[in-house]
């Protein structure tokens, strides 16, 4: 079987970053890829029923191809094009819009760092092999309305943000925004953070 192939032009650094974190969450994890004209839309699963995306300059060897995050990273780590065989039957439903979303605010800097704190507060405090139990998760921590509607963001996001190290700490330098962007599309909420993108379905679970 010829195994699937990424090449990265640009980004390579801050999706090995993202590609570390969601395979400590879980190992298990598979990545999709979206090919975006010279940009590739980098898309994995988590154990909270949110994917994360992340995007890079370069060309993905098939629009829509699925491997294992484990692949993906070792070969991010070792500068390798070739991230494994290609595991379609493993991604567990449809990938969120290419396009559509309509920006419904942003989400200032100290909410998402309250946020993250909350998040945090979850991880210590039901840490264990199944993490925070779902009634937690589930728990609206912030509803945004704009001129498009109304989302409610649910705990499972920020957690989703916080472990992925997608918001930016006290030190990160002055340039990356100090906000989140929140979008919907139909079914799907989306969460713009510095460092990466997370969906949600809110109708059907992608599990």
């Amino acid at each position: 079987m010829t195994p699937e192939s990424l090449r990265i032009v640009d980004g390579a650094p801050g999706l090995q970053a993202l590609i570390g974190r969601a395979s400590d969450l879980d190992a298990s994890a598979s990545v999709r890829f979206r090919q975006l004209g010279e940009y590739v839309d980098v898309f994995v699963t988590t154990p909270f029923q949110v994917v994360a995306s992340r995007r890079v300059q370069g060309e993905v060897s098939r629009d829509g191809a699925v491997v294992s995050v484990l692949d993906l990273l070792d070969a991010l780590r070792t500068g390798s094009p070739s991230i494994g065989p290609a595991r379609d039957p493993n991604w567990p439903g449809a990938l969120p819009p290419e396009s559509g979303f309509q920006l419904l605010d942003e989400v200032p800097v100290g909410v998402v760092r309250e946020l993250a704190d909350q998040g945090q507060a979850l991880a210590r405090q039901f840490s264990g092999p199944l993490g925070p139990p779902a009634s937690l998760l589930d728990q609206t921590v912030l509803t945004v309305t704009g001129e498009a509607g109304t989302a409610e963001i649910p705990m499972r996001m920020i957690f989703t943000c916080t472990s992925l190290g997608l918001i930016p700490g006290f030190a990160a330098p002055l340039d990356v925004p100090r906000h989140l962007r929140v979008s919907t599309v139909g079914r799907w909420v989306r969460i713009d953070a510095p460092f990466g993108t997370v969906y949600r379905s809110t109708s059907l679970s992608l599990f």
